[in-house]
């Protein structure tokens, strides 16, 4: 990092800064260029000062070579592509009849970028480009000209799904049959629900290569993972050998963890600065010294207010700082790209839009405002830096949220805990209904399939049968139905369309409808490249909003209000006697109202009414209730302590749940509810549900690691700086409370946090103890209504039903 950036951070933020660590560099590990290599590949390497590669590049052309299924598990900045372009540019050279080779990307940044590597080795061994990249943005010139004339294709498993593989027989079939290699990059961001939906994709594209008469050969390469050889064999559902050394060298590395200082609020609350406190002025300096720098935020709108704050009152900053996040148009994100890979842009604010492999090139310092979700994604960040070999920057900004403070207390956790676990649900039932018709449009479905597992597939297609989606013929099973299956599956989410965003008669952005939903409502403010609109309709039938440029000082956040039931049991285990149930979870939530917050003090400075219609869909999850026993035990003393208890950890679950089943923040809800536990008993409950309709594993997940997500719980209230519970632990007030003595009791002392620790202390080691309750003298403003909501953004999605029946209704609702 350049000098005088760091000695401004040093001694300007001296007393926020935790922890300084120096991660060493490393030398590379070198082996020869292959004995089989191309004279002409060789020449190409030479000139570029290329004289021999990494170990794991060798090891991987190798593999390749020898035509085995090979995933290349790295770092980021290692090589990777080159590993696998460069066996199979070789065999391209050599193959008596040119071949075809599909490189997916996961998003179409990626995709652009790794275009133009593959297109110059293209261009310097061959002297040909019949290559392209085929997506969305697309013309449809140019996509006639790929499905002619082009060998390597660039395209994403949301193309290969909706465009590819429907029309495999008029306009693929070429291609399809003379394909050798499928490359997967980035293969540690298919897990959970995208995983699941894009490994069903693989099975279909492996039925359409068969019956093209191809067998090709997959090649994946991956972040550093805790199990890549189980993850690529659940995606891809065959054996892969695992590449899994490092030959590149590492640029020694600066990582900083900053915890923004505590303030005392209006009527004594205490309450922690946001990051914006840290980032806003490091990123203006860093332009001022030309320090190429990359912030990242977790939300679309974090994105844009940042970059309004960092801007207001620097105009100058607006040609080199800019922000970057999905829903821009596909002309401004390509700008934006140019910008960034040309140097005209110097800081780049993003969302994870930004974390895969693209290589930005000479970045040296990296903000990541809150923690990502995961350790793996936490490297995938910071090794945006330092590629060129020059020393990079990591600055760790905590957020007030429980799994933030641990981090800042714990670095170790970050710099020496093991990378997490990918993991996926490919047989899902809901996954696989999905797939399955879109399948049998594609090639009808005989009885057995080896690409699908026996008894889902045997089970789903009796299902299917019986509901007319698929008609039996002769041998095999068709598509029954009229309309395009492929139409109904998102991969990525639970529609496949977006609202259209309308100022005036132009599009301005596109966001999908259920982020419509708690985005864009009526009066919602809704931030675009640093300007501010406001919603004047959505209409959600239409697939339009209609807005108008203000000039205002707040932005707008939505309150939900739910209700949660436990509508099947399909298992149960017992924690200390409490007793914890995992099946389908039915969620009911209801857009309530909106609040008004002030943009510097995040002061609620008014309400508004959301007049839309609640979101119904079924999921899977647990409940927690708890033992009669520990209940009365509370009872005796106050009988107000048990449901502070579950609140607490109920808030805390909902922050911790993601790192324990490597999901994202917005994967895993929690929620405190009446549930019945017996024909004539009711009582309140914790339920831990996916967000997503029909549940793919992140409840399940952490139903299995439940003690160990409890003992993360009880170590950030203990480790906690609060005296009487604080949004890095508990808040005072946790979300979702309504009852008027309860939020008075909760206030006025430390009940939230001696409550909640009682109720884990329990859980984990089952001694009865009763909560340490120590009255707070905090005033109460009369016009501010404590309503405790989480301050991050909530990315709400709708689900409709469970499995065969759900998806059922929603087609007859659909066509």
């Amino acid at each position: 990092m350049h000098s005088e950036l760091a000695t401004y951070l040093e001694n300007r933020f001296k007393e926020d800064i935790r922890s300084h660590i120096s991660l060493p560099a490393s030398e590379a590990q070198y082996s020869g260029l292959p004995s089989g290599l191309s004279d002409k590949l060789a020449k190409v390497l030479r000139n570029r000062g290329v004289s021999s590669l990494y170990t794991h590049q060798a090891e991987a052309f190798r593999a390749i070579t020898n035509k085995e299924d090979t995933v290349i598990v790295s770092p980021t900045a290692s090589g990777k592509t080159l590993s696998f372009l460069l066996p199979i540019l070789n065999d391209y050279l050599s193959s008596p009849s040119p071949f075809t080779v599909f490189l997916l990307y996961p998003t179409k940044a990626l995709s652009r970028d790794q275009e133009g590597v593959l297109g110059a080795l293209m261009d310097s061994a061959m002297q040909l480009r019949n290559m392209g990249t085929f997506d969305g943005d697309t013309p449809r010139s140019e996509r006639e000209r790929l499905q002619k004339s082009a060998d390597f294709i660039i395209t994403n498993p949301d193309m290969l799904h909706s465009g590819i593989l429907p029309s495999h027989s008029r306009k693929w079939k070429d291609f399809l049959s003379r394909l050798k290699y499928i490359v997967v990059d980035e293969v540690h961001s298919y897990r959970g629900a995208f995983g699941s939906h894009v490994s069903n994709v693989f099975r279909r594209l492996t039925r359409v290569c068969n019956f093209h008469g191809s067998n090709p050969l997959f090649i994946a390469s991956s972040a550093t993972v805790g199990n890549p050889g189980e993850h690529v064999s659940n995606l891809f559902h065959r054996e892969f050998t695992v590449i899994n050394g490092d030959g590149a060298p590492r640029p020694e590395r600066s990582l900083y963890f900053i915890n923004p200082s505590q303030r005392v609020g209006h009527g004594g609350a205490l309450y922690r600065k946001g990051p914006g406190s840290i980032s806003v002025h490091l990123i203006r300096k860093a332009a001022q010294l030309g320090v190429r720098t990359i912030c990242f935020c977790r939300a679309r709108q974090e994105v844009e207010r940042l970059y309004r704050r960092v801007c207001d009152g620097h105009a100058a900053l607006k040609s080199v700082v800019k922000p970057y996040r999905g829903g821009l148009l596909p002309n401004e994100r390509r700008a934006l790209e140019q910008g960034l890979f040309k140097g005209d842009i110097k800081v780049i604010i993003s969302t994870n839009a930004l974390e895969l492999g693209i290589d930005i090139g000479d970045l040296e310092l990296c903000l990541l405002s809150g923690h990502p979700g995961s350790v793996s994604s936490f490297w995938q960040q910071a090794g945006r830096v330092g590629r060129k070999g020059n020393r990079a920057t990591i600055i760790f900004i905590a957020k007030d949220s429980p799994v933030d403070q641990y981090l800042v207390h714990h670095p170790e956790f970050i710099t020496g805990a093991p990378v997490e676990q990918a993991w996926l649900s490919a047989d899902n039932p809901y996954v696989v209904l999905q797939h399955l018709p879109c399948a049998a449009h594609e090639q009808p479905l005989l009885k057995n399939e080896t690409v699908f597992s026996a008894d889902v597939y045997h089970e789903a297609l009796e299902l299917l049968t019986e509901q007319k989606v698929l008609r039996a013929f002769k041998e095999s099973y068709r598509y029954g139905l009229s309309d395009y299956p492929a139409r109904g599956v998102n991969l990525r989410g639970m529609t496949d369309y977006n609202i259209q965003i309308y100022c005036g008669t132009e599009v301005i952005g596109e966001l999908d409808p259920i982020g419509a939903r708690g985005t864009l409502y009526k009066d919602a403010i809704y931030q675009h490249l640093g300007r501010r609109y406001m919603s004047t309709e959505l209409d959600l039938d239409k697939k339009i909003c209609r807005v108008e440029l203000v000039n205002v000082d707040f932005y707008t956040e939505a309150v939900w209000e739910k209700r949660i039931e436990l509508s099947e049991c399909e298992e149960e285990k017992s924690l200390q006697s409490h007793q914890v149930q995992f099946g389908f979870v039915h969620v009911n939530k209801q857009p309530k109202l909106y609040k008004k917050i002030r943009e510097r003090s995040f002061e609620n400075i008014g309400y508004g009414p959301i007049t839309l219609p609640p979101f119904e869909y079924d999921t899977t999850g647990f409940c927690l209730a708890l033992s009669d026993s520990w209940k009365s035990f509370q009872d005796e003393k106050d009988k107000r302590y048990a449901n502070s208890a579950l609140y607490g950890l109920a808030h805390l679950l909902r922050k911790v749940g993601p790192s324990v089943c490597m999901g994202d923040a917005s994967d895993v809800e929690t929620d405190v509810s009446v549930t019945s536990v017996a024909s004539d008993a009711f009582k309140s409950a914790l339920f831990l549900y996916d967000s997503i309709e029909g549940g793919v594993g992140y409840g399940e997940k952490v139903y299995e690691l439940l003690p160990d997500a409890l003992e993360r719980c009880l170590v950030i209230i203990n480790e906690c700086e609060c005296e009487s519970g604080c949004p890095s632990c508990v808040p005072p007030l946790p979300p979702g409370i309504e009852n008027e003595e309860l939020i008075a009791f909760l206030v006025f002392s430390n009940a939230a946090v001696e409550c909640a620790k009682s109720l884990l202390v329990h859980l984990i080691s089952g001694e009865l103890r009763y909560p340490e309750i120590k009255t707070i003298k905090r005033l109460l403003p009369d016009d501010i209504e404590p309503l405790g909501e989480d301050e991050e953004k909530q990315k709400l999605r709708k689900r409709l039903g469970k499995a065969g029946l759900l998806l059922k209704k929603k087609r007859e609702r659909l066509h």
